[in-house]
C-alpha cells in the first residue's frame, strides 16, 4: 500500500532520542503515523503514535488560521499561544512519552 513505506527505508529522519537513550519521545512514530494517515489508516496511525495523530488536527487549524490571518492582514505573524496552553501541551507530552516508555509500547 505505502510506496516508500518510513519503517523500510533509511532516507527517513531517525529520533536522536531513541538513537542514543533507547526511549521514545513524544514525536518518536509521527512519520509512520503521517504516512498511516495520508493512506488513510488510521487504527495504524494511532498505533504509531496517539499524540500526534490527536494533535495533527489543532496544529493544521493552528496553521490555517495563521496563513488565513496573513493573507487578510498581508503580513505573516503567529497567532498567540497562551503560556497555560503551552504547559498543558508539554505535561501531556512528558505524560505520553512517560506512558510509552513504561508500558513498552511498539512503534
Amino acid at each position: 500500500m505505502h510506496e516508500l513505506p518510513p519503517e523500510k527505508f533509511s532516507f527517513y529522519p531517525r529520533c536522536p532520542v531513541f538513537s542514543f537513550l533507547h526511549l521514545y519521545c513524544p514525536g518518536c512514530g509521527a512519520t509512520r503515523a503521517l504516512a498511516a494517515l495520508t493512506h488513510g489508516n488510521l487504527a495504524e496511525a494511532l498505533r504509531y503514535n496517539a499524540f500526534f495523530v490527536i494533535l495533527l488536527p489543532v496544529l493544521l487549524a493552528y496553521f490555517g488560521f495563521a496563513y488565513w490571518r496573513a493573507m487578510r492582514n498581508l503580513e505573516f505573524s503567529w497567532p498567540a499561544v497562551s503560556p497555560r496552553a503551552l504547559r498543558l501541551l508539554s505535561v501531556a507530552a512528558v505524560l505520553f512519552a512517560i506512558l510509552r516508555n513504561a508500558l513498552h509500547l511498539p512503534i
